[in-house]
């Protein structure tokens, strides 16, 4: 929260006040246009009392020689929510939608000696909105006045009405300097991808590209898996890297997609390093690939919310996850691990034509 200055008055005005009656004082806050309100993109939603005692009081002031309450005409809430909504007029659908929240707003006096009055007028409130049914904490305001007065009749509207004002002010320009940098103020989610495809010769990891292929020199391992009768294996997996940030009204969050093979971990029998039995390796090189294709198309058919984009995230990486081990046992399934040289082509055929459509539109 953001705390506004103790302010100390030491006021001797003079303004003549009509009380309406003689047991209490009834403010009416003049309604008018605030000059500092030319840009701002918010309108008045709501306007909550949460004050220990809500309702039209304010407090108690000396009046007339006698201690008398000081109330608004009506409840605390719908008068402020008249007058901020003339100072501040709606004008656009898209604007924010604020809810403020009074959690303090009193004028309390005593009389310390024969013609010398002292008093206190105290505000704080918070500002809040509400995305996707969630309420959004923004900032917070408050602020206090202690004053000195002579026991004459007193406008007290003026410190009512200065406060009110700095309030709004307060918020209106913490929007202007958050907006586009504080997620809290950010209306829509934006995804953004990322491939990472940059290689490092020295690096145990080769990183997809079509313009890259396998060669055999990424396979390290020069010697079977103990026990397997197969001829090679490539170790392909992939991941992502997020991060997230405020852009005018929405919030990106970048998501940076790594697939990638591990040399050390992938192995070929001297025998066996040939055109063929590479092509089927680079093809399951592909369907990874091709699982990182879906699972972007997963997260843009998602229910993303900037409340929590995260944990969808993550589960939805774990189902494509799984979706490429099952997809690469039934490319090993159907081919005979490459050695069904009919399957073979027909995998060849349908994976080179699915990786050229992924980049014929990036």
């Amino acid at each position: 929260m953001i705390k506004g200055t103790l302010l100390a008055f030491l006021l001797v005005f003079t303004f003549s006040c009509a009380y309406s009656q003689q047991d209490k004082i009834v403010l009416n806050l003049a309604k008018e246009s605030l000059a500092l309100f030319k840009n701002y993109k918010f309108y008045i939603e709501d306007v909550e009392d949460q004050r220990i005692i809500p309702g039209a009081g304010l407090g108690k002031v000396i009046a007339l020689g006698k201690e008398v309450p000081v109330v608004f005409p009506a409840r605390t809430d719908r008068e402020l929510y008249n007058y901020w909504t003339f100072a501040a007029p709606k004008k656009e659908q898209t604007w924010l939608p604020l809810i403020i929240t009074v959690k303090e707003l009193s004028v309390n006096e005593k009389r310390v000696a024969p013609n010398k009055v002292t008093g206190e007028i105290r505000l704080s409130v918070k500002f809040r909105w509400y995305r996707n049914m969630q309420p959004v904490e923004l900032t917070g305001y408050q602020t206090a006045a202690s004053y000195t007065r002579p026991e004459k009749e007193y406008e007290y509207q003026r410190l009512v009405k200065q406060l009110v004002d700095q309030a709004l002010t307060h918020f209106q320009k913490w929007m202007a300097t958050n907006s586009g940098k504080n997620p809290a103020l950010t209306r829509n989610l934006q995804l953004v991808f990322k491939e990472i495809t940059q290689q490092d010769n020295d690096s145990d990891t080769v990183f997809y590209s079509p313009k890259r292929p396998l060669v055999w020199d990424d396979f390290k391992v020069r010697n079977g898996k103990p026990g397997s009768r197969y001829a090679a294996a490539v170790f392909t997996s992939f991941g992502y890297e997020g991060r997230s940030y405020p852009k005018e009204d929405d919030l990106v969050v970048e998501i940076g997609l790594k697939i990638f093979m591990v040399k050390s971990m992938s192995w070929g029998r001297p025998e066996a390093r040939n055109a063929s039995t590479l092509r089927h390796e680079q093809i399951h090189f592909d369907i990874t690939r091709l699982v990182v294709e879906k699972f972007k198309e997963r997260l843009r058919k998602a229910d993303l919310t900037i409340e929590d984009y995260d944990s969808e995230i993550q589960y939805q990486f774990l189902e494509a996850f799984r979706q490429m081990n099952d997809d690469q046992e039934q490319y090993d399934g159907e081919t005979g691990h490459g050695l069904n040289g009919a399957a073979q082509a027909s995998w060849d055929r349908k994976i080179a034509e699915q990786i050229a459509a992924v980049y014929a539109v990036q």
